[in-house]
């Protein structure tokens, strides 16, 4: 359910999503670790939407964990808010693959997220280079600004 969008700096990758009730807290606002979860889904679908599904890569020997994670909280978003996720990669993929990220409720961004992953090889648990398709696909389609 994601697309791809030009902006001035580049493509970046938009997930569509709703708030639901239980991603709310007691002061009717996204619960603040709620985003993390809004950012893996927009990244799987970027991802997906690329050619590379997630899970193919792991059964292929790929792991790509989270190695850091910064989030800044701008605006709360609501029960029921349409929000879009809009994701691209900071600088071509090494061993790492460092994404910035927005949450948006129209033109107001509520959340700028950074998130930091390793690609591992899922045998020896050891850092490894990303998949050469995976660099050239996501250089192709505008998604590494640099």
């Amino acid at each position: 359910m994601g697309m791809f969008r030009a902006t001035d700096g580049g493509q970046v990758h938009v997930h569509d999503l709703r708030v639901r009730y239980a991603d709310t807290d007691r002061m009717d606002m996204v619960y603040h670790g709620t985003y993390a979860a809004y950012l893996e889904a927009a990244r799987v679908e970027m991802l997906r939407d690329a050619g590379f599904v997630y899970a193919q890569m792991e059964r292929e020997g790929t792991l790509l964990p989270v190695v850091q994670l910064e989030l800044t909280y701008r605006k709360p978003a609501r029960y029921d808010e349409e929000l879009e996720v809009h994701t691209h990669i900071v600088q071509p993929p090494t061993s790492k693959l460092e994404l910035h990220c927005e949450v948006r409720r129209g033109e107001d961004i509520l959340v700028v997220g950074r998130v930091v992953l390793v690609f591992v090889d899922g045998a020896s648990g050891r850092p490894k280079r990303a998949p050469e398709d995976l660099s050239q696909t996501m250089s192709e389609m505008g998604l590494v600004w640099s």
